[in-house]
C-alpha cells in the first residue's frame, strides 16, 4: 500500500481492539492495517506520533469498511447483560412465593423450579 492509496477509516482506544477490528475486516474480505503500533512505523505508513491506533484500508475499500465498522459499533452500543447484576426472581409454581434466580428450589416449600419452556426451533 502506498500513502496515496490508503485511508484511515477508524480510530480505536487500544491496540487489542485495533487488531480485533482488523481481523473482522479481513473476514469481510477487506485488507486492513493497524497504524499506531510501533511495528508499523517503518513499513511505509504515515508517521504516527502520539496518536491512538487507527485502522487503514485501501481507498477502494473505504466505503464498505466504514459501513461494516458502523454496523459493528451499533452492536456494541446495545446493552450487555452484566453477570454481576441481580437476576430476576422466579415464582414458585406450588406456593407462589418469589425465589431468587440463583436458587433451584423454593425456600418456602422446597418445590423444584420448573425449567422454562424450550425455545422454538428456528428453521
Amino acid at each position: 500500500m502506498h500513502d496515496d492509496e490508503v485511508v484511515e477509516v477508524y480510530s480505536v482506544g487500544d491496540l487489542g481492539q485495533a487488531y480485533f477490528l482488523r481481523d473482522l475486516l479481513a473476514d469481510q474480505g477487506i485488507e486492513a492495517r493497524v497504524v499506531g503500533d510501533r511495528i508499523t512505523t517503518g513499513l511505509g505508513f504515515p508517521p504516527v506520533g502520539d496518536s491512538a491506533p487507527a485502522i487503514w484500508v485501501h481507498r477502494r475499500d473505504e466505503i464498505p469498511a466504514r459501513q461494516f465498522l458502523a454496523e459493528w459499533e451499533k452492536t456494541q452500543a446495545k446493552p450487555h447483560r452484566d453477570e454481576d447484576a441481580p437476576r430476576p426472581a422466579w415464582k414458585c409454581p406450588a406456593c407462589g412465593e418469589l425465589v431468587e434466580q440463583d436458587f433451584e428450589i423454593c425456600w418456602n416449600c422446597q418445590t423444584p423450579r420448573t425449567p422454562p419452556p424450550p425455545a422454538p426451533e428456528q428453521g
